[in-house]
């Protein structure tokens, strides 16, 4: 087990997930006490790991950083053993509910049917209803390490970073750095908050970053993030091409996937998540008075 784990600093540790914590895995967070006792902080490391952690460590607590299976299908192995599963309060309804996930993060119907079929089963995720909350008014302290939530909606409403003050260490989890960039695909995804959380947390003194699909990042930080941010601008800027060229339906410009470049899994679940991206690019054009044409 060992050689999965990667010191952050001192009793605070990075669980890499199951190939290399890239979706629809991510990595994990485990931080210790100095009785031994252990957090983890998502759990979408794989499953066999997380039998791992669970045989190795005693840990007690769970912490979901958001909704989405890849930080949340494990949470099931623990349920007998902590004192308590704890997510974000904009997410509590749903979170842990296989059904209401798919429909959240999908449409009703067949769609959400193919998400059941497809993420729990890859992920190993079953129901686990989770026991608490937190949101941007708490504080998480365990030993010596303090949490601050820092509430940072746009991927999902429920996402959230932790800031670890002392040590300037700042878990991004889904503002994770990658060279895909954002991904804002559900319904309730939006670009103008994401860009809003991007900004909020370049304003932290951040000395180390901790990605949930990269690992650690200490080069260049505030760099790599203004990078990310201006991926939606690259992203509106290829879209306007592709609208600037006749194109006038959203199924045609799926069919170019400007956002995902294939669609190598899931395809029906890529569609999807594609148009509604797409969809998000138009409506911010359509406000500067462009493309007015275009129904959505």
């Amino acid at each position: 087990m060992s050689e999965h784990l990667q010191r952050i600093f001192n009793n605070i540790y990075l669980v890499k997930g199951k190939n290399s914590g890239k979706f629809p895995f991510s990595n994990s967070i485990l931080i210790f006490n100095s009785r031994n006792e252990a957090i983890l902080i998502d759990t979408g490391c794989g499953i066999e790991k997380l039998h791992q952690l669970k045989d190795k460590f005693h840990i007690c607590r769970i912490i979901n950083s958001h909704t989405h299976p890849d930080h949340s299908a494990g949470n099931w192995i623990f349920k007998e053993d902590v004192e308590s599963i704890v997510v974000p309060e904009e997410g509590f309804n749903t979170s842990g509910n296989i059904f209401a996930l798919s429909e959240r993060f999908t449409e009703s119907g067949e769609l959400a049917k193919n998400w059941r079929d497809y993420v729990p089963v890859i992920l190993g995720m079953k129901d686990c209803k989770p026991s608490q909350i937190f949101n941007k008014n708490s504080e998480i302290v365990f030993g010596d390490v303090l949490l601050i939530p820092i509430y940072t909606p746009g991927h999902t409403i429920d996402h959230y970073c932790f800031y670890e003050p002392n040590e300037r260490i700042l878990f991004s989890f889904d503002i994770d750095l990658t060279s895909f960039g954002p991904w804002y695909g559900h319904h309730e995804s939006k670009i103008k908050e994401f860009k809003t959380s991007i900004e909020r947390i370049s304003e932290l003194d951040i000395k180390i970053l901790v990605s949930s699909h990269r690992s650690i990042v200490t080069d260049n930080i505030y760099g790599q993030l203004e990078s990310f941010y201006q991926k939606f601008d690259q992203r509106t800027e290829k879209i306007q091409k592709l609208l600037n060229q006749g194109i006038r339906s959203i199924r045609q410009l799926i069919e170019k996937k400007p956002i995902y470049g294939n669609f190598p899994y899931a395809e029906p679940l890529l569609r999807f998540w594609e148009g509604e991206m797409i969809k998000k690019h138009i409506k911010e054009l359509q406000h500067e008075g462009k493309f007015s044409d275009i129904l959505l």
